[in-house]
């Protein structure tokens, strides 16, 4: 009787420590969601890469912009992939959207996000003002006003460097300079239209742009 009150005092031992140990972790790989890309904005024929680095991803879908505007390197598909770093080349100028949809092992996980590129024209620089010339030349009289206009410069350039020679002033860094002209000759005028992201940069030099008469 005795042998069976040890015997019946050590199951019940063991049973008290095995209900005490903590419950095991689900067997479901660890899921996350992250997505990064770099530039977002570029320049016409500049390349972006895209990284899911969403963890956990059963399936992956990428799907981009039609008509050509987009060239996945490295793929003959430039409409979807399944990569898990996407690296493209833009072919035009716009605002365009790269959708991504994962599939997790962890079906309460989603994701379908829309990714933004912006992509600028190239900077080209150009101007006009508002004296008119007979068969391409103009003339105008010491002491007449000039207004340039850099609206016609494209690529979205954010800052300007003019120089004018024979003006006053000199130099400017407007967008829309006025400038006296006070010395007769024939006078150049150079534009230099800029932006720091995306870089870009462009020079226009007009010889003999005007002419002052006395």
């Amino acid at each position: 009787m005795k042998n069976h009150k040890i015997l019946l005092l050590t199951v019940m031992a063991i049973a008290s420590l095995v209900s005490c140990q903590p419950e095991d972790p689900p067997l479901n790989e660890f899921s996350d969601v992250f997505i990064d890309w770099s530039p977002r904005t570029i320049n016409v024929n500049d390349s972006v890469s895209i990284l899911d680095g969403s963890r956990g991803v059963k399936e992956r879908l990428w799907t981009l912009p039609g008509g050509g505007v987009v060239d996945v390197i490295g793929s003959d598909n430039d409409a979807t992939s399944t990569e898990r770093i996407l690296h493209t080349k833009f072919l035009a100028p716009g605002v365009f959207d790269i959708r991504l949809q994962d599939q997790f092992n962890d079906p309460s996980v989603t994701l379908d996000s829309l990714i933004t590129i912006t992509v600028l024209e190239h900077v080209i620089a150009r101007f006009t003002s508002d004296v008119e010339g007979e068969n391409g030349e103009i003339t105008i009289e010491a002491g007449d006003t000039v207004n340039f206009n850099s609206n016609s410069s494209t690529g979205s350039p954010e800052f300007f460097e003019w120089t004018f020679e024979g003006g006053e002033p000199a130099t400017s860094t407007g967008s829309n300079p006025s400038v006296q002209y006070n010395l007769p000759g024939s006078w150049d005028v150079t534009l230099i239209a800029y932006r720091n992201f995306p870089r870009g940069a462009d020079t226009i030099v007009v010889r003999d742009y005007l002419t002052v008469l006395e």
